[in-house]
């Protein structure tokens, strides 16, 4: 049988975590990396030097290039969807950072756009396809924990002045317009992604918002209470200012055992049985803490960008949805949102779906 032809991609973006996704079509198996294009030209010329790819003299000249069929937004947040939809119009799929854009219009308008040209839309939620969140939803969705009352979040991360200072030609990170929120939007999104997808629908929430070390416009703590629509208590914290960068931390409380995970490790995982202590024992054993990007944001461990480029590599080969669709991407961008409506206008639990 005949080898399938490589599928050629395309980054726009060329600070930050571009270096992730052009190191991870570098690496993914059907995957060719073709070129790197900027909004600033100039940003794009040394990291195409470093892969020995082309560097587009703007987005339009990327989009262009037949050899192109997917474009990877790696760009300032509120960009996204404007950029999105131009390769959607340009005939080409798109793999979009984390989260879709701002606002869910314009997130709205990119899932669209994909559906009216006819190409797949999928979004960064790497921590999704790691083995260990995909067996606690196995876990949880099976029942063995009985109903889970309680699920919760703590985000305990530190980024300097410099992050915030930097991030390419404009200071973009901690403002409305460019990252739509602070600590729950940017470094909480994973978080929220992944408490919902394993929980279900968010209900309603309250929340606090702070800015306490940072001379940024958003929020460097947010503090979370939730309720899930299946009638469990959540809560979520996420900051930006525990020095010298600390824990992320995961707790699932059920009728029947507690799960604990502590910067993707396992930590308890006591569900009532015969063998509880032997599962404990090989679930921690199987997944232990690992480093991560809690005082550092290029700390890279497993490396999900990878998963999702081969993801879509096999999608359009398949011609099924990727993995992590605009639509799946959603949910965590309206929670994320409500947390912005809670903490900044509305003193009562702000309800979803949102108006």
């Amino acid at each position: 049988m005949a080898a399938q032809q490589a599928i050629g991609f395309g980054v726009i973006g060329a600070g930050g975590i571009a270096g992730s996704h052009t190191q991870a079509i570098k690496d993914a198996a059907g995957a060719e990396l073709i070129g790197i294009g900027d909004v600033e030209p100039q940003f794009a010329v040394g990291l195409a030097e470093k892969h020995n790819v082309t560097a587009y003299g703007s987005v339009e000249e990327l989009l262009a290039d037949d050899a192109i069929q997917v474009v990877n937004i790696c760009t300032p947040t509120g960009t996204h969807a404007e950029l999105g939809i131009q390769a959607a119009e340009a005939g080409k799929h798109v793999i979009c950072e984390k989260p879709l854009d701002v606002t869910l219009e314009k997130a709205d308008a990119l899932i669209a756009a994909c559906r009216e040209h006819d190409v797949k839309l999928m979004a960064i939620f790497q921590s999704r396809l790691h083995p260990l969140y995909a067996k606690v939803k196995e876990t949880i969705a099976s029942g063995r924990l009985g109903r889970v009352f309680y699920a919760d979040v703590q985000l305990y991360w530190l980024r300097t002045a410099e992050y915030f200072a930097g991030g390419g030609p404009v200071s973009w990170r901690g403002t409305y317009k460019f990252d739509g929120g602070g600590a729950s939007m940017n470094q909480g999104i994973h978080s929220i992604d992944l408490l919902q997808w394993i929980m279900g629908p968010v209900a309603s929430l309250t929340a606090n918002l702070g800015t306490f070390t940072h001379d940024i416009e958003t929020e460097d703590l947010a503090v979370v209470n939730a309720r899930f629509a299946n009638g469990s208590f959540g809560n979520m914290v996420f900051t930006t200012s525990a020095y010298p960068g600390l824990d992320h931390n995961f707790h699932f409380f059920g009728e029947k055992g507690s799960i604990c995970l502590t910067n993707a490790g396992v930590v308890t995982w006591r569900i009532q049985g015969d063998r509880e202590e032997e599962e404990e024992q090989e679930m921690k054993s199987g997944y232990s803490a690992r480093m991560t990007a809690a005082a550092d944001p290029t700390v890279k461990g497993w490396n999900g960008h990878q998963v999702q480029v081969e993801d879509m590599v096999a999608a359009i080969h398949e011609g099924r949805p990727p993995a992590i669709t605009g639509e799946e991407a959603r949910h965590a961008l309206e929670i994320a949102c409500g947390i912005q409506k809670a903490g900044k206008i509305s003193p009562a639990p702000v309800t979803f779906p949102l108006d």
